[in-house]
This record gives structure tokens, sequence and C-alpha cells, in this order.
């Protein structure tokens, strides 16, 4: 109390020339004349009283006029409440000292609050404020490096493919909490993995055990010269197509990517033409290869074959005799099967699976799953129909290209 009003009364200290002057400051009225609680006299180290408002309550209160003074003093006046107290501060002002002592008698105007107030903020609010912002800096700061590995596992994460049985999360550098969790996606996806072998050899399994009966049954059916034997044959045949499309999805809900390489799409192109030529021409339709600069693309032999086989068949099964198909690889990483019937009605389901069982098309669009490619179909109605097999990658120089 007795710094902050001894510091406000100060200001009204002036020099004019060589002399020293006081006014009181605004807001001090408490200590104009007269007023018996609030006492206030500002005097040189000489003892000259430039302004006071109390004349034997100063003399009875504050120090003696002729004591030189400490720089500051202060006393209390009584130990009840409220607080009563005396002191002084001294103030250098050019080459002169000036004495400034007060006393607060009875604190009517709630001095106390005042200064608690200022203190308050002064040395607590202000100085906390200050400290908490760094705290709540330094806590964010924190937090985002502890959480830049639950970042880059998430990240990781998102990117696994389930049918790659290399492809896990990397728990190396990471924070021992952090790690136990990628262990245990890394787990989970063995234990996937493990499923999908499973039900490869199960969906293989099953379907040795019906292409032998099946096998043997046909062979019998040809051996017997009637026309209702030879529906059956022929419905024999089609289960076997079917199975075999069974076997076919069971190899890809199965496979894994780490059998991709790099494949020619021109030369696998060209090899199923040529191989399935004499069913197309058997059905009474034709087939061609056309290159126009097909792209090598990371992929797996056998899939392209059986995609680009399910294309072929289907247009020969679904169009009429006379029919031409052709095979084109390229431009880029496409494959496409184009036929000049064009039969298949656009935005219809039955468009989307031609095929009778629904598994052909099935088949070609997991086959391009699997690719990360994309199967794409255009209709011109009455003059063509196009397959096309969209890869999502291709070899350049070496490197793996994106597109």
């Amino acid at each position: 109390m007795v710094e902050h009003e001894t510091e406000r009364l100060a200001r009204g200290i002036h020099h004019i020339d060589a002399s020293v002057h006081y006014a009181l400051p605004e807001g001090l009225k408490r200590y104009r004349l007269p007023d018996p609680f609030y006492l206030a006299r500002i005097r040189t180290s000489t003892g000259e009283v430039l302004y006071t408002n109390c004349r034997a309550e100063c003399d009875e209160h504050l120090l003696a006029a002729e004591i030189h003074p400490p720089d500051f003093w202060y006393r209390m006046l009584s130990t009840s409440k409220p607080i009563t107290v005396a002191g002084g501060r001294a103030f250098g002002t050019g080459d002169r000292k000036i004495i400034v002592e007060v006393a607060i008698l009875d604190d009517q105007q709630q001095v106390m609050w005042d200064v608690l107030g200022r203190e308050f903020a002064d040395h607590l609010a202000v100085p906390m404020s200050i400290l908490l912002l760094f705290i709540l800096g330094g806590t964010l700061v924190s937090i985002a490096l502890a959480l830049q590995p639950v970042r880059r596992a998430a990240r990781q994460a998102e990117s696994i493919d389930p049918l790659d049985p290399m492809h896990r999360v990397d728990t190396s550098g990471m924070p021992r909490e952090i790690a136990e969790f990628g262990q245990a996606i890394n787990r989970t996806l063995s234990r996937i993995h493990g499923l999908m072998t499973a039900q490869r050899v199960f969906t293989a399994a099953v379907a040795h055990e019906i292409r032998t009966p099946l096998a043997m049954l046909r062979l019998e059916l040809g051996n017997i010269d009637h026309p209702r034997a030879q529906k059956m044959e022929a419905d024999v045949d089609g289960l076997a197509h079917f199975v075999e499309q069974i076997t076919a999805l069971g190899r890809l809900d199965g496979a894994d990517r780490a059998v991709l390489q790099a494949i020619d799409l021109v030369a696998i192109a060209r090899k199923a033409v040529a191989d399935i030529a004499p069913f197309v021409y058997a059905r009474g339709a034709t087939i061609a290869f056309v290159d126009h600069g097909a792209d090598q693309v990371e992929a797996y032999l056998p899939f392209v074959d059986d995609a680009i086989r399910n294309l072929v068949e289907n247009a020969v099964k679904h169009t009429p005799r006379g029919t031409m198909i052709d095979v084109i690889a390229g431009p880029g990483p496409c494959l496409a099967v184009v036929d000049n019937a064009g039969l298949l009605q656009e935005g219809s389901r039955d468009h989307e699976r031609p095929d009778a069982t629904g598994i052909g098309l099935e088949i070609v669009r997991r086959i391009m799953a699997f690719h990360r490619g994309r199967l794409d179909i255009d209709v011109e109605h009455g003059k063509l129909t196009a397959m096309r097999l969209v890869f999502k990658a291709k070899i350049a120089d070496g490197r793996m290209v994106r597109h």
C-alpha cells in the first residue's frame, strides 16, 4: 500500500526552471485538505515541505521533518483490520531527493483491495498467463511430436494391401505403446492372409473333387448315341465351365500381389488370341489381334490371360454368328476386346452381367481390382461393344510410372 500510494503521489512532482513544485495528481482526492484518514506529505531532503494535508497528525504518524529518512520505510500503526499503515519513499529528481510520505488511518476508499488487484495482475495473472502460453505451446508441440509415429502408422495402415504378405506396418523407431498397436495390426493381417490361403486351398480341393466325376460323366455320355444324352452332355459342359469359374474366383480371393511382375501386354494378348482362335472359329465368329503400342505393366500373367479369355468367350457366346472380334493391345497400359455386334443394352443389368451365371465379368472385375485397375465397358448399340482392361501402372525406363 505504501509503495502504491507513494508512487502515485510522486507523479505530481514537477521542475520549473531551477525550482521544484508539486501538484496533486488526478484521482487522489483523498489526499486533499482536509481528510483525517489519508495523510500525505511531500518534502525535500532538507525538510522543505512541498505539499501536505496534515498538521499534528503528520508529526504523530510520520517521521520528524528534521530526520534524514531512509529510501523506503513503513510501519503498521495497528494490528487490527482494516490495515492502518504509514511509510515513505525517496524519489530522485534531477540532483535533488524528494521524500513522499503517507499514512492510511482508515481505509474507507478500499486502497488495500486496489493494491491487491494490481499485485495480482502484475505478479500473478500476467506472469502466469505468459507461463501458461508457453506451457500450452510446449504441450501442443510435445503432443504433435508424440503423435507423429501414430500418424505415420496410420498412413502405413491406410496403404496396406492385405493381398501382399510382405506389406506390413513398420514398427521400428516407434514408442513401445504405438509399436504394440502396429504389431497387433500386423498379426491381424497375418491371420487374414492365413484365412485367404485356407480359402484358396479349400476352393481348389472342392473344384478338383468335382472336376473328376464331371469328366467321367461326360465320357460316359459321349458313348450314348441319344439326343437326350447329347443335351445332358451340353449341360455337363456348362457345369464344368461353372466349376472352372468358381475355381478362378477362389484363386483370385486367395491370391496375393507378391506374384506381380512386369509383363508385355502385346505378347500376352497375341498368345491369348492364338490359343482361343479355334474356339471362336468353331462358334462361327472371327477374331483378330491389333497392336496399338501397349505398355509393359506390373501384373500376373495367368490372371490377365483369364481376363482376356473371359471377355472373348463372353463376346462369342452372346453375339450372333459372323461377329468380328478384335483384341487390341494399347495404346498405353490398356487391353480391349471389341466386337461389332453392339447387342448389350447400356444401363441395364444384363449389360453388366451378360453371361448366364453372371460370374464371367465379375471375375474380370476382380482381376482388374487385383491389379489396381478397372474394367470399362463402352456400348454403341448395333455397332460395337468394347470391354477395356485399364491398368494403373506401366514400366518405363526401369521405373514404375503411376497414371
